[in-house]
């Protein structure tokens, strides 16, 4: 997804009327990160340009419509109102404070960058279920020369607590007969956590990576939670602090929000937008 949005076009081209105010293109020199910049433009020369730049190009064509371009931009959000089936993720969204890492680092004294390798290598087995906590840190102990212990460190390392916002969102939608149901990716020593804390109570269902044996943002893991709740993807909203997972919902038709902070809008202003109609 991209923050900035380049207009070579017109002020009376018809996509600039129906498109969210950008910046007028006016040469490569502007104060923008070309990875995050979408550059629109009818010049197959200044497109070629800005691709060598690292931008993201579109063409503009007859059949191009506003809204494929406002779909890659990461300050919009679909319309929920008329969605019957939400899904929810949980760390970021309906929990706040649930990363773990420095702590890791900290009571374990690792190189942050080293220890970031290694568990990024690891972490789709692990939510995916096909490997356990113990067993990661099992592998650790021996690979990082670390002294026995006796607790699971992810537990320990995980103290997530509710996101009020987000569940007033919750609550009100379960209140107006919406189904909504949590689509998370996470293992089971968190899993446990939230379950006690009432987290999963919040919802019709509860849906997990480590259960489903497929994570985000594989496609399987959508389309596993439809074929169970019967739903099409005309039918469903999908709410996510990821701009990847946002994006995989969105190619297979699911409409979505982004619930993160952005250059031009921050994520709780966001929220209050997209479901003003509860």
């Amino acid at each position: 997804m991209y923050d900035t949005l380049l207009l070579d076009l017109t002020p009376e081209h018809p996509l600039s009327k129906q498109l969210p105010e950008g910046i007028t293109f006016q040469g490569f020199d502007g104060p923008w990160v070309a990875r995050r910049t979408l550059l629109i433009s009818e010049c197959d020369a200044t497109l070629s340009e800005a691709a060598l730049r690292g931008m993201g190009c579109i063409a503009v064509t007859e059949e191009l419509a506003a809204e494929a371009v406002q779909s890659q931009l990461s300050s919009y959000d679909d319309d929920p109102s008329e969605a019957s089936l939400f899904l929810f993720d949980l760390g970021g969204v309906v929990v706040k404070n649930f990363t773990m890492r420095t702590s890791l680092v900290e009571r374990f004294g690792f190189d942050r960058h080293e220890f970031s390798l290694d568990y990024e290598h690891y972490v789709f087995p692990l939510m995916e279920g096909f490997l356990s906590s113990e067993q990661y840190w099992a592998r650790l102990v021996e690979h990082f020369d670390l002294p026995a212990f006796a607790d699971d460190p992810f537990a320990t390392a995980f103290t997530p607590t509710f996101n009020e916002e987000m569940v007033g969102v919750i609550t009100a939608l379960r209140a107006q007969g919406k189904r909504v149901v949590c689509a998370s990716n996470t293992f089971d020593s968190h899993w446990q956590i939230l379950k006690a804390m009432g987290v999963l109570a919040l919802f019709d269902y509860p849906y997990a990576s480590h259960l489903l044996q497929v994570a985000k943002p594989k496609r399987r893991f959508f389309e596993l939670i439809l074929e169970q709740e019967g739903a099409a993807e005309r039918e469903v909203y999908f709410i996510d602090d990821s701009e990847e997972n946002v994006a995989a919902a969105r190619a297979l038709g699911i409409k979505s929000m982004l619930y993160a902070d952005t250059k031009s809008v921050g994520a709780s202003d966001r929220l209050a937008s997209a479901f003003s109609f509860l």
